[in-house]
């Protein structure tokens, strides 16, 4: 017999262990599950090998556009990167029309007139040769195929399209200082030359925001904006203005480190551009969001967290969802960022909430730890959510900025062809 003294207690823990039993059952265990499509096969071979954990994809209109490096060589491509007739045929043109004969982007651009027995030049020679750029290819999906459209020499450092039809593309070609921005006015269907030897010391850039000809890249602590459909650049905002705006606000939110950006930055489907400082990578236990107008530059508000934006996305209609974790006690909240509002969306408490996928149809968190985790998954902008089962991203993988599914590529069996197929929702 139990000591009657440790029933209450025993009947309490009971009660509670049949509680979790209820809730793993509905949020976990009846997660609903992921649908694997048909596997299909690319039409046209990539050189090898292939860098797949340079993957990105952007939405498109309906279609998704997607870059893929390779380290191999590709005798054609590189012809028409130093001269070669493809370079006229395309300049008299100038455009570039995408399809299965995977032309060259390269023709468009020219390499500068250098001077061989310029000390400084030899030197920047040098270093490329040291870490020469490699291939990149540009694919396109309709969420039931890829096929490749596109090569270029080098690297496709950023990509993003509008909802008006412009795309945006920032590439580092051989022999071309800084970035080359190529544009397309039909979803990535024809390219053309925008401007080359622009966005000086962008080393990692990243498109914010598209606007027709406007358009906002995330540089070397700094953002620029081009009024003009890439041509032209100016900075509009830089990390130097924006720490002596508030400075008690950014002091304990931002490493002492000089080769790092200290902030990410982002815009709402107002118009308004966010510098968030230890978010992303938790580089503080607080973090700061600053407004800015994308217009003007000017600092509109600065708010400081006691806690972290952890995960921040663009998601349906271009709205900004954020993933906040508070610090004590530990809290996750979804918001929706728009301006200076701060609307909630969903709160997990003490539940962790992990990474943030979010696109043109639906947003997905990953919730909770161990046998609880799982993700969830909101069709209507986070009013609400369908749990789903856990799945694992791989090199390989990307999510369709369309809302398709997970696209995943498989590896070449003696066919040389890359396998690849959809798991969708």
């Amino acid at each position: 017999m139990l000591p009657v003294w440790i029933r209450p207690w025993l009947l309490a823990a009971l009660l509670c262990y049949c509680i979790f039993g209820v809730y793993w059952y509905l949020m976990v265990g009846y997660a609903h599950g992921w649908q694997e499509d048909e596997r299909l096969t690319l039409a046209t071979t990539l050189a090898e090998p292939i860098g797949w954990d340079s993957l990105e994809a952007t939405a498109a209109g309906d279609d998704a556009l997607l870059s893929v490096e390779s380290r191999g060589r590709d005798p054609e491509a590189e012809a028409c990167a130093s001269d070669g007739p493809c370079r006229e045929r395309c300049q008299a043109d100038g455009r570039v029309a995408t399809g299965p004969d995977r032309p060259v982007l390269n023709c468009l651009a020219s390499p500068p007139q250098t001077d061989k027995n310029e000390a400084e030049q030899r030197i920047d020679r040098l270093m490329r040769q040291r870490h020469p750029l490699g291939l990149s290819y540009l694919l396109r999906s309709d969420g039931r195929k890829v096929t490749t459209i596109a090569r270029l020499q080098g690297e496709v450092q950023a990509m993003r399209c509008g909802a008006n039809g412009r795309c945006y593309l920032l590439a580092q070609l051989p022999d071309v200082d800084d970035r080359t921005v190529f544009v397309s006015d039909d979803f990535g269907h024809h390219w053309r030359l925008a401007a080359q030897g622009v966005l000086e010391k962008a080393y990692v850039p990243r498109i914010v925001g598209v606007d027709g000809d406007r358009i906002w890249v995330d540089g070397f602590k700094r953002v620029f904006l081009s009024s003009d459909g890439g041509r032209h650049w100016r900075v509009l905002a830089d990390e130097q203005r924006l720490m002596a705006y508030r400075p008690e606000l950014t002091s304990e939110s931002l490493y002492d480190d000089k080769n790092s950006d200290h902030f990410d930055w982002y815009m709402d489907d107002a118009g308004m551009l966010h510098a968030v400082a230890g978010g992303r990578y938790q580089r503080a236990p607080d973090s700061v969001m600053i407004q800015v107008d994308a217009a003007s530059g000017e600092i509109v508000s600065a708010t400081k967290y006691d806690g972290a934006f952890t995960d921040i996305e663009n998601g349906p209609g271009g709205q900004l969802f954020g993933v906040y974790r508070s610090n004590l006690p530990e809290r996750y909240t979804l918001y929706r960022i728009r301006g200076e509002e701060r609307q909630p969306l969903r709160a997990t408490g003490s539940e962790r909430m992990g990474s943030l996928v979010a696109n043109s149809r639906w947003l997905m968190l990953d919730i909770g730890r161990n046998d609880g985790e799982h993700r969830a998954l909101s069709r209507d902008g986070g009013q609400t959510w369908q749990a789903m089962d856990t799945i694992r991203v791989r090199d390989r993988d990307v999510f369709d900025p369309t809302g398709a599914g997970l696209l995943r590529f498989g590896y070449t069996d003696r066919s040389e062809y890359y396998p690849y197929y959809w798991i969708r929702p």
